[in-house]
């Protein structure tokens, strides 16, 4: 029979406790390990944003020399009617806005011209010579100035009376004097002589002449053919 050596107890507990507390220390340090790197890497995004926050703007710039960073490329632009596809890590652009209407321009209708101002000729002045027709007669006057009394000298012989009407011892001309031709007790015409004198177209016959001047009526009897009857006041 073989022989077993005597068991002891109390060096394999020892074995065991020494072994137990070689992994304990080595979980410890474990632990230990990963909670340092843990807070280190929660320090190193905070530090870098801070170094960014405290750098001056000059030494963003890159130094002489030193390359540029390559720009990113641009992406194509979409065809009409289909929608971008989103760059992963980016956000997506924001919708555009639509355009604002623009204004109608405010037309104006250009003013239209007022029409001319159309003035009346002026009424001839009482001492023209207008041949005018009462009844049966037809007669012109004037006289007043030297062309009228050249035009009504050029005239007499279209007409078979002639009558002038002055005043005072210097034989002034009158105007203005109101003239009735009369057969017996009828009145052929009437009207008012606006010259001294005047030239009378009647029918053949001797007539009766009332020639009337501020009140004053002086009368004559003249027949056709005489051109040269003067009544004074």
């Amino acid at each position: 029979m073989q022989y077993l050596p005597a068991f002891a107890p109390t060096r394999s507990l020892e074995r065991i406790e020494a072994r137990l507390a070689r992994r304990t220390r080595t979980k410890r340090l474990v632990i230990a390990l990963s909670a340092g790197v843990v807070a280190l890497l929660a320090l190193l995004p905070a530090a870098g944003q801070a170094q960014m926050q405290a750098a001056p703007a000059d030494s963003l710039a890159p130094a002489p020399g030193s390359a540029m960073p390559p720009a990113p490329a641009a992406s194509p632009a979409p065809a009409p009617g289909v929608a971008p596809t989103p760059v992963p890590g980016t956000l997506p652009a924001p919708p555009a806005a639509a355009p604002m209407p623009m204004p109608a321009p405010v037309v104006t209708a250009p003013a239209q011209p007022s029409p001319p101002l159309t003035v009346p000729p002026p009424p001839p002045p009482t001492d023209a010579m207008v041949q005018k027709t009462a009844g049966p007669v037809t007669y012109v006057c004037g006289g007043v100035a030297d062309d009228e009394q050249r035009a009504l000298s050029a005239q007499s012989r279209n007409y078979n009376m002639g009558l002038l009407f002055t005043q005072g011892a210097r034989g002034e001309y009158l105007s203005d004097v109101t003239v009735k031709l009369m057969r017996g007790n009828r009145e052929v015409a009437s009207f008012v002589a606006d010259g001294p004198r005047c030239l009378v177209r009647a029918p053949q016959g001797t007539y009766n002449v009332r020639a009337t001047y501020e009140g004053r009526t002086k009368t004559m009897v003249v027949s056709t053919g005489t051109h040269n009857a003067q009544m004074r006041w």
